[in-house]
Formats: structure tokens, sequence, C-alpha cells
């Protein structure tokens, strides 16, 4: 069945959207029978409110059982001007924030959902690259962005801007969602996990553990820019971490808070030191700043009060229980340890966001970009074990040799010789329940595994010859990456001899 979500200029449409009987994924997703119910709390964990969402087709969509196929089709005009946008951009040290104009079709268990006029961009850092030219096409792979609300009538960004006749219209395209989601996140296998499994089982055990985490997903990418549907092989689309994101998850008093992403500004990572403390604010693409802890909500009315007061406090006194919810911090840093990934908050000082509950301005930690776990070291292995020797307690990180902590927040909670007692003994506990649980169960793992494999193996074939090298098969065992089996054996076998070394 073919479900077209497309925003037309005509006057028809503008009666049938004040009707609201125009079947577009605006009404889908926001389900407007129920819109004055207050969401049911389903969980209570770590003194915070958990609701259950309401929609059927985001629920779909991330199902471990579902098929999903993802075709953009989009002009080759457009392709050279995001690869002409890469190139203006990283000239001045900078990363373009500009959407250029796609046609999507995400194909979800045979239904098909159709979008006109999609924003795609490049997204990521170091992943970043050039991946197109007029005399070769796409040459190479890069990670995409898609906005599903784009307008595209920004007269100094377009040369030939959208022009709205109809502000309902516009509305509605400012409105549009799938499967309640604003944006999507595609990402290529870099990292080359044959399994294609590891980052959704780390997500997964996070979620399983109390902590908000994203959702993520295999599917077939194809995208036609040549009259032809190229196939891509399988990518991984991931929910974005946004106020829509935390609007699924939290009950309403711990919503409109101030979230934070949290990165490098090509000197400091997120290591929450006094260093960093004049490294607060909001990424401007246009004058090429990144502070560390990019503001995502609330930018106009923040005066990042929070934020600072949780960087100087931490710094400064051992009151952390009135500055970060501790219980939910503990389950944190417990799966960190054990999905073993060198670029996290506690190791490389990166890849996570801060947010600050509304009702009680405590801090809570979110995970993303977590693809190198449970054993992924092809091309960077800093530990040079796939991170299964370090101790849950150590004071090294990725940083360099030797004992280089310097987060306050670990050094005074969860690092050897913290003197918080009862803070490591929560820690240990629970670093026992996760060591015995599903996630490190191999059977577990591969039961997943299977799944992916028998929807997705005849798939991962680039069908460009000169994108060959990019085709990464199925294989449970693996030759590229440490095998997720010997990770789970290294892993446990560290946590056993060194559980009581705190």
């Amino acid at each position: 069945m073919r479900k077209i979500f497309l925003v037309m200029l005509t006057v028809i449409l503008s009666t049938t959207l004040s009707e609201c009987s125009f079947s577009s994924p605006i009404i889908e997703d926001k389900n407007p029978d129920n819109e004055d119910k207050e969401p049911e709390i389903i969980e209570t964990n770590h003194g915070i409110d958990y609701i259950q969402y309401d929609n059927d087709l985001y629920d779909e969509f991330f199902d471990v059982d579902s098929i999903i196929e993802i075709k953009i089709d989009i002009e080759a005009s457009e392709l050279a001007a995001i690869q002409s946008d890469y190139e203006a951009y990283s000239s001045m040290g900078s990363k373009s924030p500009i959407y250029r104009m796609s046609d999507l079709t995400i194909t979800v268990n045979g239904d098909e959902y159709f979008f006109e006029g999609v924003g795609i961009r490049m997204k990521g850092n170091t992943s970043r690259s050039s991946f197109y030219s007029t005399q070769e096409g796409i040459y190479e792979m890069i990670h995409f962005k898609l906005s599903f609300n784009q307008t595209f009538d920004d007269e100094t960004t377009y040369t030939n801007p959208i022009n709205w006749d109809d502000i309902e219209v516009r509305q509605a395209r400012k409105d549009r969602l799938f499967a309640g989601m604003e944006k999507l996140d595609l990402k290529w296998n870099r990292i080359k996990d044959e399994s294609y499994t590891r980052e959704y089982w780390t997500y997964e055990m996070f979620r399983s553990f109390g902590v908000m985490a994203p959702n993520i997903t295999p599917a077939n990418l194809k995208i036609n820019y040549n009259g032809v549907d190229e196939n891509f092989g399988i990518i991984y689309a991931l929910e974005t971490i946004d106020d829509v994101f935390l609007e699924k998850r939290l009950a309403e008093k711990h919503l409109d808070g101030d979230l934070y992403k949290v990165g490098w500004d090509n000197q400091y990572g997120g290591n929450l030191t006094l260093d960093t403390l004049d490294r607060i604010g909001i990424e401007d693409e246009e004058t090429s700043y990144f502070p560390v802890y990019d503001l995502k909500t609330n930018k106009k009315t923040s005066d990042h009060s929070l934020m600072k007061n949780l960087i100087l406090k931490l710094n400064n006194e051992n009151d952390l229980e009135s500055l970060v919810n501790i219980s939910y911090y503990i389950a944190f840093e417990a799966v960190s340890y054990f999905s073993g990934n060198p670029d996290d908050m506690r190791n490389h000082f990166n890849n996570y966001y801060i947010y600050f509950l509304k009702d009680t301005n405590l801090a809570v930690f979110i995970p993303y970009d977590y693809d190198r776990t449970f054993g992924i070291n092809h091309d960077w292995d800093p530990t040079g074990n796939a991170m299964t020797s370090y101790s849950p307690y150590t004071h090294r990180t990725t940083m360099g040799e030797g004992n280089n902590q310097i987060n306050p927040l670990i050094l005074k909670t969860i690092a050897r010789d913290s003197g918080k007692t009862d803070i490591i003994q929560k820690y240990r506990t629970l670093l026992l329940e996760i060591s015995t649980s599903k996630f490190f169960d191999i059977n577990a793992f591969y039961a997943v595994y299977d799944k992916h494999y028998t929807k997705y193996h005849m798939l991962t074939n680039y069908s460009l010859e000169h994108l060959s090298h990019n085709s990464i098969s199925f294989n449970q065992i693996g030759s590229i990456n440490m095998p997720v089996s010997e990770y789970m054996d290294k892993k446990i076998n560290t946590l056993t001899q060194l559980i009581d070394s705190y």
C-alpha cells in the first residue's frame, strides 16, 4: 500500500487541511483524538517518570522484525549543491547546515510513505568528506540527515526559494513528521560492523537499565539521481535526539528543560572541567563557532545558568546529589562501561547529551553515536584490545597514556579512591547485574543478528562499481573487528578479576 504525504499548493488542499481530513503524517502522528489526554506513565525509574508514547508507525519502524527500505530521489544538481556546501563550509573550518531538496519514500513492511520536498544534508564531524562530482556521480559514502519540515524559502540560502502563497500549507510543511519524528539520521556502515547489530544492542542495553537512548534500525538504502534506483547497501536509520525525542519519553513535568549536545571545539571535549566553562553556547556554522556544550533547546530563553552551575559546583563542591540524578548517572556509566565505547563521556569526553530535568534541574545523560561498541576496533583501537582490559574504576582514558582522568564527576563517583563508598557499591551491584543479563549472552545477540541477516543479507552489495569496496557482507563471527563473542568473554573476565579493585 502506498501512502502519499504531499504538500500541494492548491485551494483544495487548504480546504482539506482546515477540515483535518487530509491523510498527512501530521494528523496520523499527533493522533488528534487523544491530544488532550495525558500520556500514561508506564514506569518510574531513577525517580524519573517515563510515559507510554502511542504511535504505531514509530513502533513498527523501529521494530526488530520490520523490513525497512529508504529511497531518496534527488536531482543531480541538489547532490552537487550538497558537495558545494561541504567545500564552502569546510574551507572556513565549519560544517554546512544547509538542507537541499529530495523526495523520499520510506517502505515499512511493504507499506510506502512518500514525502515530497524532504530536506537532506551531510551529517557528521570527522566523517564528512567529498562524495560527488558531475563526472563520477556519487563516488564516496557519507552520512545524511533528513528533515521532514524544511520549507526551502530562505532567500539568503536558496537561489530559487519556494514562495508559499498559502500560509496554512507552509505551516503544514513546518509541522510535518514521519512516525512522530521531525528528523532522521542515516549512517552508512563506516565502522564495518559485519553483524549490523552492535549499535542496536548497545542502545537496547541502555534502555533496559532505565537510560534514555535513541532508537536505531538497519535499512536498505536506495538513491536515484540518474534515473536508476542504485543500491547503497544496508545503512542505519537513527532517531535524532531533540525536544521531540524527550517528549516521547518523559512525563510533562520533566519537559522544557535545557538540552546540550556535548562534543569537541577542536581543543576541548566535554570533560566538565573549569577549562570548558567558557565553552557553553549555541553553535553558529556561519562563524565556525562550535561550543563544547551546544544548547539545542530554549535557545531564546536560556541563560546557560544550569550548565555553568553544574561545571562550577562539580569542580568546587561535593554535593553531587543537588546537581545530577545519581541513580540514573550510575546506570549510564555502568552500561557505558560494558559497551566498550572508547569515544564517550568518560574516555574521550565526547558523544553524549546533558539534559536538565525541568522539575528538579538535575542533569541526566543521553548517549549518542555509540557505534564503536562491543568490539569495534578495526580503524581505532586505543587500548589495543577493544576496551576489554580497562577496570570499571580506572583513572585511565583514551586521551593518551597514564591515569589521565580529569572529569570531576567521574573522579568524585565511580573512579577508584573516589571516597564515595555508597556510589561505588551501587555501581558495583549494577555492574554485576549487567554482566549476567541477556546483553552478555551471545546467543541472545545472535538471535537479533539472525533477524537482521534474514531480512537484509541479499542487499549488502552496492550497485555502483566504484563504491563496491564499501559493501560489507553479513558475518556472524566477523573478521574485520573483534568478534562479539570474544569481546563479551574478555570484558567479563576483566570484570571478574577487578570487580573489587575499587
